[in-house]
């Protein structure tokens, strides 16, 4: 068994993991199903009623009460936690008078799409209104093996990227430094001790890992933190990481300092990308659409993760991709360039680089490019392509995605990041006249601009001070 773990780092992303689970779990009712469900599920198989049930090889993390209704426990056969208010104590409680709930805060009412599936009845349609809690629709139970959640940061529904600490509404988790030291300095140890070795002893041989996470707030540098500490533990393994942008002042073509928050995440988003990219095999810049409701964008974004990790995950092994073949095939052989700036599925632009602006010179040369083809019906024989079995959406999935099942998911390496390096470039050399890692940032920079460079170009200018 070739097994994939999915870590996820704040709560836009875990809507993209939970739609893929959903999907995942779907396939569990196809009785000719192609994939192989032990790569993406734990199969733990009960010898008395002779049944399986899975659980996902995934870990979540989320700011306190992210997690909506959902609590770590409330599958579990444990009496010591319940969840509801004080006139929904459970029967267990009722005669132990000497027993006192503790509320820790204000519980989220479930929603009726979770209530439905927990009482095995017809569940109700969903919408961006029912669905604010990725929670709210996971069709797999995630418990206290998956669950992590950041103790002093709390989650805001109304800015689900910026959770608010000791919720006070005075400080937000809104930094590269601030994520990357909470990580470093509080859960380092415990993670990897706990929650990953977890994970890595129910694989037989490990593929690779997904690490899914905003990058223009505190979570690029919490999810820049743990990274580098994966690459520590395991050098060897292959990890593909699918970093959420958000527009900035550069995608908008507004002034840098239009306004602090905008410096504030085009400077997070600098230092997270930088490191993610060096310690990461692949790295796709995917898009945040401030204009898609959260479950809306999961339901699109899932459609190219699921296509990516579906060539993984195929039972037949002559159709089947390993992470570290695809690593290949994807950069053709060139590992020094690990950016996939073109993100198309059937011609909807998924990527983040696409809406920066072309820098002085720029070319648009293609380095490498590989179509996955979703279902019999689109199936090639070349080297560029992969053939793989069609998408099986949950019912999860909004209903404009869910219908399409055989789609092409078109990915390339081009010369775009050096339009985005050489922006941010300038951008370090003109405006981060006082930090300790300015120049630092500016050879690094210069550097990946370099990798994706084509030919010669004049830019003796790009990095003078102002």
């Amino acid at each position: 068994m070739h097994e994939i773990i999915s870590i996820s780092a704040s709560h836009r992303t875990n809507h993209v993991l939970t739609q893929f689970y959903n999907c995942q779990e779907e396939q569990l009712r196809d009785l000719d199903f192609e994939n192989e469900p032990g790569v993406f599920l734990n199969p733990v198989v009960d010898r008395i009623s002779k049944t399986v049930s899975y659980k996902p090889r995934a870990l979540l993390w989320d700011a306190k009460t992210g997690n909506g209704a959902l609590g770590a426990h409330q599958y579990s056969s444990t009496k010591d936690f319940f969840y509801g208010s004080e006139n929904q104590r459970p029967k267990e409680l009722l005669s132990q008078t000497s027993v006192k709930v503790i509320q820790t805060h204000e519980p989220t009412p479930k929603s009726e799409y979770q209530t439905a599936l927990d009482t095995n009845n017809p569940a109700p349609p969903l919408s961006d209104q029912n669905s604010k809690y990725w929670s709210d629709y996971s069709k797999l139970i995630f418990g206290a093996p998956n669950l992590n959640t950041l103790d002093r940061w709390y989650h805001d529904p109304n800015n689900p990227s910026a959770p608010d600490f000791e919720n006070l509404h005075q400080t937000y988790f809104d930094s590269y430094e601030v994520g990357f030291q909470e990580f470093a300095t509080n859960y380092c140890s415990e993670f990897f001790d706990e929650k990953l070795r977890t994970q890595l002893e129910m694989c037989d041989e490990l593929q690779g890992i997904n690490l899914l996470s905003e990058i223009d707030n505190g979570w690029g540098g919490f999810s820049s933190s743990m990274l580098s500490n994966i690459r520590d533990e395991l050098p060897k393994t292959d990890v593909m990481t699918w970093g959420f942008n958000q527009d900035d002042a550069l995608s908008l073509g507004q002034p840098i300092h239009s306004t602090k928050t905008k410096f504030q995440k085009l400077c997070s988003k600098i230092r997270s990308t930088l490191s993610l990219v060096q310690e990461s095999n692949l790295f796709f810049p995917i898009y945040s659409d401030p204009q898609l409701p959260l479950w809306t964008f999961a339901g699109r974004t899932c459609m190219l993760f699921d296509a990516v990790n579906a060539c993984g995950s195929n039972r037949e092994s002559e159709h089947r991709y390993t992470f570290n073949q695809m690593i290949g095939k994807i950069t053709s052989g060139e590992p020094q360039r690990n950016i996939v700036s073109t993100l198309d599925i059937q011609g909807l632009d998924l990527s983040f680089y696409s809406r920066i602006p072309t820098y002085k010179g720029s070319s648009q040369k293609t380095y490498s490019h590989l179509s996955i083809l979703r279902g019999k019906e689109n199936q090639v024989a070349d080297s560029f392509s992969i053939n793989t079995y069609p998408w099986r959406p949950s019912d999860t999935i909004p209903e404009q995605f869910r219908s399409i099942t055989n789609y092409k998911t078109n990915l390339a390496v081009t010369e775009r990041p050096r339009d985005v390096f050489r922006h941010w470039e300038a951008m370090v050399s003109r405006y981060f006249r006082y930090d300790t890692d300015r120049e630092e940032l500016k050879e690094e920079l210069g550097r990946l601009a370099e990798t994706y460079e084509e030919g010669w170009y004049d830019d003796f200018d790009s990095g003078d001070d102002v």
